[in-house]
Formats: C-alpha cells, sequence, structure tokens
C-alpha cells in the first residue's frame, strides 16, 4: 500500500512525494537544537514573542526587520489560533456536542473563506445537489399540467422524495459514492408492489430497496404493508412508528453509513399542507451548509489522520538522526509535553523549521512556503506525538488516539479557515493535512520526543509502531475504496476499530 521509491513515498492515489531525506535531517538537526536549547534559556526572561524574534534575526540576516516581523507574527498567532481551537472543541465534546456540530458553528464565522480553491468545487457540488433535491421536490409536489396535486396521498409521494433527496444532500456533503432515486416509471406513475425507494453504489448497482408507507400510525401503516408483496424491499415509515413496526426503519441507509433525515406522518402533512397552499418552502441551504460541510471536512480530516498514521515514515528519520542525542533542558520539554504547556516548544519547533526552509535546507519545504503553514504542521505533528505517547502507556486505546488525533486535525482546519483568506485557505490545508505535511510533521514529532529524552523518545517510538501497524492494516482493508469515497475509509476505520 506504502512503498519508498527512488527517495520517495509511493502513495494510494498513485502519485510521489520526495522523502524527508537523512541529509536533510542532519543538516537541520543543529538548527533544531540551537532554537530549542535558546528557548530553554530565555524562557524565563522574556516572553516566547520576544524570543523568537532575535532568534529569527540571528539566524536569517538577510531578511528585513520587516520581515522577521513578519514571520514570527505569523507563527505566534497561528500557533496561538490553533491551541484556542483545539481547547475550544475539546470543551464543546465534554459537554455533549459532536466535533460536526462543533465544525458547523466555526465554519459559520468564516463562510467567506471557505470559497478557496479545494472548497469551492464542494460548495459548488453541495449547491448543486441541493438544487436537484428542489426539483425533484417540486415534481412530485406538481401534476403533469404543471398545477399543485391534490391527491390526499401526497404527503407519502412527498415523503418519498424527500428522503431520496436528503440522502443524496448527505451523501454529497460527506463523499459518500451512493445516491437514491425514487423509482416512478415514466408514464405508469407509482404502481403495485413496485419499489419505492432505492439506492445505487457508484457503478449504478442497486444495492437497497424500500417500500415506503406513511399511514396515520404504526397499526395503519402495519396493515399497509400486508396487503402488498414486498419481498426484497425494506419497509420504510413515520418516523417514530418504527419502534411499533417490526423490521422496519425511519430513514434509507446505504452500507457506508449514510443516512436520509428521518419524517414524521405529522411533518410530510405539513409539508403537503405547504405546498397545496402555494407556500412551499424548498429545502434549506442554510441548513446543510454549515452542517454537512463539517461532515464533509471531519470525513476527510479521519481519512489524513489514518493516512498520516499509516506513513510514519518522517518518525523513522527523527530515531535515526536523534536517538542518543541530547539537549539542554530535556526534562523542560518533557514537563511542556506532559502539562500541555508547549507554546514555546512549539513556537521553536515551526521557527527551527521556517529557518531550515528559507536556508534551501530542506527539500520537501520550499523557500517561502508561509511561517503559519509550517506552524500548523508543528501544532499537529507535537500534539500527535502527546497522543502517540499516552497510546503507547496504555492511557488512551489506539481507538480513542485516532479519535484524538482527528479531533486536531478538525480543530486545526477550523483555525486555518478562521485565519487564512482566499485561495490561502485551501493551499494551506493541502500542505498541512498533504503528504508534505504529515512526512515533516513526523519528523518533527520524533524529533521532539527525543529533545524530551531518551525515555520519551522511544515510548514515542513504540507507540507510533503500535498505531502504524493498525492504521496499515485498515488502509489494506479499504484500499480500494480510498480513491472513490472518503467516508468509506473511515467507516472502515470504524469497523476495523470496533471493539
Amino acid at each position: 500500500m506504502l512503498e519508498v521509491k527512488n527517495n520517495e513515498i509511493l502513495l494510494i492515489d498513485d502519485t510521489f512525494v520526495p522523502l524527508f531525506k537523512e541529509n536533510d535531517a542532519e543538516n537541520l538537526k543543529p538548527i533544531q537544537k540551537k532554537f530549542m536549547e535558546s528557548y530553554l534559556t530565555h524562557r524565563d526572561s522574556m516572553s516566547v514573542e520576544e524570543w523568537l524574534l532575535i532568534e529569527l534575526k540571528i539566524n536569517l540576516p538577510e531578511k528585513s526587520d520587516q520581515e522577521i516581523q513578519r514571520i514570527s507574527s505569523e507563527i505566534i498567532n497561528t500557533i496561538i489560533v490553533s491551541e484556542e481551537k483545539k481547547i475550544a472543541l475539546e470543551q464543546a465534546i465534554m459537554n455533549g456536542r459532536s466535533k460536526e456540530s462543533w465544525f458547523a458553528s466555526e465554519t459559520k464565522r468564516a463562510t467567506a473563506y471557505m470559497s478557496a480553491q479545494e472548497s469551492s468545487k464542494y460548495l459548488q457540488n453541495l449547491d448543486t445537489a441541493l438544487g436537484s433535491a428542489n426539483d425533484a421536490l417540486y415534481e412530485s409536489i406538481v401534476t403533469q399540467n404543471g398545477t399543485i396535486n391534490f391527491n390526499p396521498q401526497l404527503d407519502g409521494f412527498i415523503a418519498e422524495q424527500y428522503h431520496a433527496q436528503t440522502f443524496n444532500l448527505n451523501a454529497e456533503a460527506t463523499g459518500s459514492q451512493y445516491r437514491a432515486k425514487v423509482l416512478q416509471p415514466e408514464g405508469q406513475g407509482y404502481t403495485k408492489n413496485s419499489v419505492d425507494v432505492v439506492i445505487i453504489d457508484g457503478s449504478g448497482k442497486a444495492v437497497r430497496r424500500y417500500q415506503s408507507k406513511y399511514c396515520k400510525d404504526a397499526e395503519s401503516t402495519l396493515d399497509a404493508f400486508r396487503k402488498g408483496d414486498y419481498r426484497g424491499q425494506r419497509k420504510l415509515v413515520p418516523d417514530g412508528q418504527e419502534i411499533d413496526i417490526k423490521n422496519s426503519t425511519n430513514v434509507i441507509e446505504a452500507p457506508d453509513g449514510t443516512r436520509s433525515n428521518p419524517l414524521s406522518k405529522q411533518s410530510a402533512k405539513n409539508l403537503q399542507k405547504e405546498a397545496q397552499s402555494g407556500k412551499w418552502n424548498d429545502l434549506n441551504w442554510s441548513e446543510y451548509q454549515a452542517k454537512d460541510l463539517a461532515m464533509g471536512i471531519g470525513k476527510q480530516a479521519g481519512q489524513a489522520a489514518l493516512m498520516g498514521a499509516a506513513m510514519g515514515v518522517g518518525f523513522d528519520v527523527a530515531q535515526k538522526v536523534w536517538n542518543g542525542e541530547s539537549i539542554d533542558g530535556e526534562e523542560i520539554v518533557e514537563t511542556a509535553l506532559i502539562s500541555g504547556a508547549d507554546f514555546g516548544v512549539k513556537a521553536a519547533a515551526a521557527g527551527a523549521i521556517k529557518v531550515g526552509a528559507e536556508k534551501g535546507l530542506i527539500s520537501i519545504i520550499p523557500k517561502g512556503t508561509p511561517a503559519g503553514t509550517i506552524a500548523n504542521i508543528v501544532h499537529v505533528a507535537i500534539e500527535n506525538v502527546k497522543i502517540i505517547s499516552k497510546v503507547a502507556t496504555g492511557e488512551l486505546t489506539i481507538k480513542e488516539g485516532f479519535n484524538k488525533m482527528e479531533q486536531v486535525t478538525v480543530s486545526t482546519v477550523a483555525g486555518i479557515a478562521a485565519s487564512a483568506k482566499g485561495a490561502a485557505v485551501g493551499a494551506s490545508i493541502g500542505t498541512v493535512l498533504g503528504p508534505v505535511g504529515t512526512v515533516v510533521g513526523g519528523f518533527v514529532g520524533g524529533t521532539i520526543g527525543y529533545m524530551a529524552g531518551s525515555k520519551v523518545g522511544e515510548t514515542v517510538v513504540k507507540g507510533i509502531q503500535k498505531v502504524r501497524q493498525v492504521a496499515k492494516d485498515v488502509v489494506n482493508s479499504v484500499g480500494n475504496t480510498i480513491k472513490s469515497s472518503v467516508s468509506s475509509v473511515w467507516s472502515g476505520v470504524k469497523s476495523y476499530l470496533s471493539w
């Protein structure tokens, strides 16, 4: 699934990414050591902001004071935002919210910035899906001559379209390959015993069939099912009635877990009354824009966390370069990682990588790479190292570790969306979560582990080996679906880690 070839990593999408070479690591090592020891020496006598400004000026004398100020401020501000978002998400989860719900609220504040290159196509597709949903619903409401249908069973027809179209909206947002449609043979309308709703996969093959009955109560709905032959079809019923009707469901659902939204009998009736009164309200874009964008990003975050753990090559380089090496004040680094008070450690690590990039010492990070992008790579790397260490010691299970890493990624994306503008959003997310960020982040994380002492470094290595093996197994088990469906990857993770 992953192989090294000509100093490159072969990824699942058949693209090659340069390795973080040992020669680069050796050249970067003295800069990393100098930055960390300098920070530890001055941490009590000056603020991180003051220290970083001076250290960057010493190491990049060719840069103007204005450039140094910009680089320093970008690193500091990025880490501040990333940590704030991380804490905010953790608090939200403690209060019972999901990461998707939290991200949705964050997205509302940063909607203007979500038109970046990577996000614009996503939003356009979602908007198109919404338009299709409205069109299909409209077709179920009007008769062939364009007038409102006053059939008393209109609520049942609306319900079928509602389930199919809300399923498709959710599938579009989460990257699912599956789609739903109402089967209504042209010229025949709804025929006896025919399938009402079908879910098809990416190749057009039907994988789920549903018969929908929307009667006034569970007893009436069950009686309607008894009057037909619906073998091979699942019973789709109004929300709430599934409790009283055996082997029924209130949503349609694909094998990957994508679902429609439940709809009660009363809600279906309300939609019918709205349609027949001429006050029909289309499905509201705003309901999906934040919510489903969050779901989509959440799925992608899961994929990024999984793939990053499966690769882990940066950790290998760090182990070779830093094993046996010590720095003055390593116990302070260890304490910072354990306590979480690692702002200065992150700033020092980000500053060192930025200097290395500007000096041309890191082949996979070009000169001019934004300092904020590098700071986010470092933030994710150090947070993940802390998680991996807890997995190694048994404080967290592998499943809990994956969930924590996913949260770090989601909160970091929220921070990028809140801070960057225009195309910079997509570029930053692509670098931080992509192969380059993953490889560099692995090296940075491994380096910080060894800077905290050999014991911590060995624990990190133990943890990454444990996490990587499980991640590779998951990638292998769902590898064939990765190209076509992000959601397939994360559903595979959850299935694999279901213990």
